[in-house]
């Protein structure tokens, strides 16, 4: 019989495994979420897992009903560019490939975002390192919202008036 692993699927050392290779077991996945896969005209819908490796991006098929692998695959990032990437909506991705369609749908904001841009830094700069005036255009997008919210606290009779005054202050001169 196979060992479990961390990630919860069985491991066969005897061969029983998925179609595709399992390369990395107790990796930190970049995006966990539904996969939709579209090809030939057939729509399937599976759990995935998808990790932007080095070399390509590594994606796991996983059981709906109890997660575990059904079939994994590389996608070299020769294969697609930034073209090949929609976001179609706020919590969904989808990768328009040679062979298929590939949709990611999370309720993670936080996590699909970071997805996306580190995946694009990679194809457009062959890095995953973020640059700082990436990081510096983020926070300047970031401070209208964190004024909005700050202002939901006051106007919910969280923070005063002149809180809420001071730290739109502090945001608008940092």
């Amino acid at each position: 019989m196979g060992k479990l692993s961390k990630l919860g699927f069985l491991i066969n050392p005897n061969g029983n495994m998925p179609k595709g290779d399992i390369k990395s077991k107790n990796i930190e996945f970049d995006f966990l979420g539904l996969l939709i896969e579209t090809k030939d005209g057939e729509e399937n819908t599976f759990n995935g897992a998808i990790k932007l490796d080095e070399g390509s991006i590594y994606v796991e098929k996983r059981s709906r009903l109890n997660g575990k692998v059904k079939d994994s695959f590389d996608i070299d990032y020769d294969d697609i560019n930034q073209d090949d990437i929609q976001r179609i909506a706020d919590n969904r991705i989808q990768f328009n490939l040679a062979d298929k369609n590939l949709l990611l749908k999370t309720l993670d904001d936080d996590m699909l975002n970071n997805f996306e841009y580190k995946l694009i830094n990679k194809l457009t700069t062959g890095s995953f390192e973020i640059e700082e005036k990436s990081q510096l255009k983020e926070a300047i997008l970031n401070i209208p919202e964190e004024i909005r919210k700050y202002h939901d606290l006051y106007k919910d009779g969280i923070i005063t008036e002149e809180e809420f005054e001071n730290k739109k202050k502090e945001l608008l001169n940092s």
